[in-house]
């Protein structure tokens, strides 16, 4: 909503926040479950997953059914996280790679981390504005 008044950036990192909250639960799921017998890592694909919450999808989405929900709304509403194929090394099953998800982790905080400073850039920024740089 705030980001309707402004400009499409506090909007945009809005969503990106929200997705990379998301991926972060995908991948602690995935670590907590590293000696679960049979069990798929997740992963969410930040990139597709902001370009559908941005709108920028190639094929929109269409409502064929009274039942289905509307095609509009925010991407929390949705779950971006999906079974990453690929083989399991280990004799249960288990797709889990305890090393690579730790680091996708780590490089996740970063990405979050820098969302949040720029969506308080831009906050401070608009309250600058407000009271005329003073």
């Amino acid at each position: 909503m705030i980001g309707s008044l402004f400009d499409k950036t506090i909007g945009l990192l809005a969503e990106a926040l929200d997705l990379r909250s998301e991926r972060h639960r995908a991948i602690t799921a995935n670590i907590a479950n590293q000696d679960t017998p049979g069990y798929q890592a997740t992963e969410v694909n930040f990139k597709e997953a902001l370009s559908a919450a941005s709108g920028a999808s190639p094929l929109p989405l269409q409502r064929t059914d009274p039942s289905h929900l509307s095609p509009t709304g925010s991407a929390a509403a949705l779950s971006h996280a999906t079974v990453v194929p690929g083989p399991s090394h280990r004799l249960d099953g288990n797709t889990v790679n305890a090393e690579k998800e730790m680091a996708k982790l780590a490089e996740n905080t970063l990405f979050y981390t820098a969302s949040t400073q720029m969506i308080t850039s831009k906050f401070r920024a608009i309250r600058n504005a407000i009271k005329e740089g003073r």
